[in-house]
Parts: structure tokens; sequence; C-alpha cells
């Protein structure tokens, strides 16, 4: 079986880690900066900064907050798993140049230093719709309701797709044929019992 992989929010907690920093960061500096919503899809949509002041951000402290985001303790021996049973693990993150400095090295160095191992990995603007197709994918885990409803659309419900639970998807209605995981342990629950993986 293939299975693809979001990073952040599916495989860490990185809005609410992002978060943190940033608030901490912003204090730290005596930064004018306000909070002025407790809920967003991206770390700085909690702050009244606007998107060039948040990428220039991003590009000089994002990489050294990237490498300091938990994984979720679930997730090594899970993949671990898989990999020993011949499954092929991919990751697919839309980390690009635009918002980080040095993406692609700073993801690897991640997944090093937690030392997730893996099939493949994409780091950049993919459509994963298209990375699922070209993967043969059999499953797909996700944390951005459009981008599972494309790969639902795209492939027909021929991927078993699921929801990955943030709080700012967690009052979104799910779209039709994906499947709500509460983390990655609930994920880990219901794939390890479909395929009877032990």
């Amino acid at each position: 079986m293939n299975f693809v992989f979001d990073l952040d929010d599916t495989l860490c907690n990185t809005a609410g880690l992002s978060f943190k920093y940033i608030k901490q960061f912003f204090s730290t500096h005596n930064l004018p900066y306000k909070q002025i919503k407790d809920v967003s899809r991206f770390a700085e949509g909690y702050f009244d900064w606007d998107i060039e002041t948040a990428k220039n951000w991003y590009k000089k402290y994002g990489d050294e907050m990237m490498l300091n985001f938990d994984i979720d303790k679930n997730v090594k021996p899970f993949f671990d798993k898989l990999l020993k049973l011949n499954h092929k693990v991919i990751i697919c993150t839309a980390r690009a140049r635009d918002w980080h400095s040095a993406p692609k090295t700073i993801t690897k160095a991640w997944l090093k230093k937690h030392d997730i191992k893996f099939s493949k990995i994409y780091i950049g603007r993919y459509d994963k719709e298209n990375v699922c197709l070209d993967e043969n994918a059999d499953f797909f885990i996700d944390d951005d309701v459009n981008i599972l409803n494309n790969v639902q659309n795209k492939t027909h419900g021929k991927i078993k797709t699921f929801l990955m639970t943030t709080d700012y998807n967690k009052n979104l209605p799910v779209p039709s044929g994906v499947t709500r995981v509460k983390n990655f342990a609930d994920f880990v629950r219901r794939i390890s019992d479909e395929l009877n993986i032990r």
C-alpha cells in the first residue's frame, strides 16, 4: 500500500507551536503586534501583521522555529512498521521558498533529528492530488479540507482520505468520502484495524 502524508499539523502540531513561538518573540522584542483571532488556519493569521511582515519574519526566524517542532510520538513507530511491511511512505509538504529560507534543508534536518524514515518526499508547491495520482496512493492524510476535497474529486474517491482534526478545522464540514480522525493515534488505530497491522 502507498501512503501519502502531509507534514504540518498532521505529523506535528505546527500551528499551535508557531503561535506560541511568534507570540513569545513579540513579547521578548517588545513588538506592538496584537492577537486579533482565537482560531486561524495559519499562525500568522492570529496577529495584526500584514503578509509581507509575516513572510519576512518566517524567512528570518522560521527555520529555527521549524527545527524545534515536536513530532507526534506515534509517527516514528507507525512509519517504521509500514516500511518493515514493505508499504510506501511518502511525505508531501507545501513548505516553499516564498515563506521559508531553506525549506528542503530544514525539513530534511527535522526528519533526521527525529529519525523518521520514509520512501519519498515532496517539498514545495505541489498539487497534492497529482502527487497522490503519481504515487498511486491508497491512503492520504492532511489537515486541509480543500486539499482533501480536491483529492477526492480528482481521484473519484479511489483513495481513502483522512482529515486530521485541528483547532481551525474542527468545526468545518468534512467533505464527502473523507474520514475525520481526532489525532495521529486515531489514524494509526483505524489503519491498523483495516490492514490488520499489529
